[in-house]
């Protein structure tokens, strides 16, 4: 687990890598601009819904942003800096990465998975 000013750093670079302001992602989490800043800056922890949030809008796999022994490499984020996409547009599209991440990570559970009939 990351210390509140590591992870503040690593959800600064991915916010950068995806072209966002700190603004239009407060806006996307629905919260002001100045938590965003005090979160980037290691002043203020992020709430585990936050930092939920946070990571659909980019598409970046929560475990890997909480795992100080993940390096962070900002080109597996999102990028949105040419679309020029309104709040709800990236909100929706957080909704469709979320769907993406969790289907990432059933991929990733392999051949030990289970289904309720017992076949898979």
């Amino acid at each position: 687990m990351v210390d509140k000013a590591t992870l503040g750093q690593r959800l600064r670079r991915l916010r950068e890598a995806t072209g966002l302001s700190q603004e239009q992602l407060a806006d996307c989490l629905s919260v002001d601009q100045s938590l965003v800043m005090a979160i980037e800056a290691g002043e203020m922890a992020a709430s585990s819904t936050q930092i939920e949030a946070f990571c659909d809008i980019v598409c970046f796999p929560v475990d890997r942003l909480l795992d100080e022994k993940q390096d962070i490499n900002p080109d597996d984020a999102i990028s949105y800096s040419d679309a020029k996409l309104s709040t709800e547009s990236i909100k929706a599209l957080s909704a469709v990465n979320r769907i993406f991440l969790n289907q990432q990570k059933m991929d990733g559970l392999g051949a030990n998975r289970y289904s309720i009939f017992g076949i898979w």
